[in-house]
C-alpha cells in the first residue's frame, strides 16, 4: 500500500490492534491489511484522512469481520472474512 510515513504507522497500529482482539498473528493482520487496501494509497492529507479518521479498533473490525457484518453489535456467530496465507505480508503494509 503506498503510503506517508504517517499512513504506514496508523496501518501498523491497525495490525497491532488485530493481534491483540483477534488473536492473530502479525503476519495475518499485515497480510490482510495489504489486502483490504490493495487498490488504495495514502499519499496526499486528504488520503491520509480518510485512514485516520476511524480509530484503529473500528479499522480493525472492518478488515476481520468486513464493514457489512455489522460486527460491532457483537454477534457471537461473527465468521472472519476468508484469508490464506498466499495473502500474507512479513513486513509492515506497503
Amino acid at each position: 500500500v503506498p503510503a506517508t510515513p504517517e499512513a504506514l504507522e496508523y496501518l501498523e497500529e491497525i495490525a497491532q490492534e488485530m493481534t491483540r482482539l483477534f488473536r492473530i498473528t502479525i503476519r495475518e493482520a499485515r497480510g490482510r491489511i495489504n489486502t483490504q487496501f490493495s487498490n488504495q494509497q495514502f499519499l496526499t492529507p486528504l488520503e491520509v484522512n480518510v485512514l485516520t479518521h476511524e480509530e484503529q479498533d473500528v479499522w480493525a473490525g472492518h478488515i476481520y469481520y468486513g464493514r457489512d457484518s455489522f460486527w460491532w453489535l457483537g454477534e457471537s456467530d461473527l465468521q472472519p472474512q476468508p484469508y490464506t496465507e498466499d495473502n500474507s505480508c512479513e513486513t509492515e503494509p506497503q
